[in-house]
């Protein structure tokens, strides 16, 4: 077993996998929603990481952190397995991965010949995307690029990953002086008591509450009464300084629930907030949502991303 976190674009965290593993998700990337591999130390240490992205079959871009950005270098290599071996030696120490590729210093924020109204358009778009504190990494990157058309503003997906690496590197900078717990941790525990209490809780699902409404069943667990959620652009809501509404539901065999079983989850979703010290408005409806303001929504990134 490699003393080493692994983490990718789709499934859960690889904690301690052993050699082959880790070269079976390195020589799988590059297609569809399969595009990295970031290694961290276990147990981790800040900032100190190896990662590669890979485009389709195109070269692999590999990057390695050995303390801040100071400490930040970047190489390319064409083959495969020479990117397995370099992720193999330093998983396990060694010192050959050093000398393997042509590390570089890197600025991650540089993007030469890039517009200025469109490197401050994409900036815009990338801090929307962080300040939700979901997104990962490559997914804040490709919400940038697709937020330009192609034929009329070019940007490429490297110019992206600098913008997006520089905002990245500010947020981390700026989460180090936040209270130990904020608002949306509390949202975090308050939706995982529901989770815990026969409640579908769902945090950030879905793009609205139309398709949000008509996805959240496939989610159910079996013995659960009721949902509760916010989607994405209530996140982005609360991201922006307006409160937070949660939406929440009971299910039926038959029909449409009652009134009195989507008021009793609604009672239920108001009791974990409230017993997280947020703010709770709520009148009793169950045909109005739950606010939760005033809200100073600050969730961490996700690490290692």
């Amino acid at each position: 077993m490699l003393a080493i976190t692994v983490k990718t674009e789709t499934g859960p965290a690889r904690s301690r996998p052993d050699a082959g593993e880790l070269a079976g998700l390195l020589r799988r990337i590059g297609a569809g929603d399969d595009h990295f591999v970031v290694a961290e130390r276990h147990p981790e240490q800040a900032q100190v990481y190896l990662q590669t992205w890979r485009d389709g079959d195109g070269p692999f871009s590999v990057e390695y952190r050995d303390g801040g950005p100071e400490r930040h270098f970047r190489a390319r290599s064409e083959d495969p397995e020479q990117v397995v071996q370099v992720f193999l030696d330093w998983a396990r120490g060694g010192e050959t991965w050093r000398t393997a590729l042509d590390w570089r210093h890197t600025d991650l924020s540089a993007t030469p010949g890039l517009a200025p109204e469109t490197r401050a358009a994409a900036e815009e778009r990338a801090r929307q995307a962080l300040r939700t504190g979901f997104r990962t990494f490559p997914q804040v990157v490709q919400d940038v690029c697709d937020a330009f058309d192609p034929a009329d503003t070019p940007l490429s997906p490297d110019e992206a990953r600098r913008i997006v690496a520089g905002l990245w590197e500010e947020r981390l900078a700026e989460q180090e002086r936040w209270p130990e717990v904020t608002d949306a941790d509390r949202v975090a525990r308050a939706f995982a008591a529901l989770d815990s209490q026969g409640l579908t809780a769902r945090m950030y699902f879905s793009c609205c509450s139309r398709c949000a409404l008509g996805e959240i069943a496939a989610e159910r667990a079996d013995g659960d009464r009721g949902f509760a959620f916010f989607h994405h652009q209530d996140t982005e809501a609360a991201a922006e300084g307006h409160g937070l509404s949660v939406r929440y539901g009971a299910y039926a065999a038959d029909g449409e629930a009652s009134g009195a079983d989507r008021a009793g989850v609604g009672r239920a979703v108001v009791a974990a907030l409230s017993a997280q010290g947020l703010p709770v408005t709520w009148d009793g409806d169950p045909d109005r949502v739950i606010e939760v303001a005033p809200l100073d929504w600050r969730r961490r990134l996700p690490m290692g991303a």
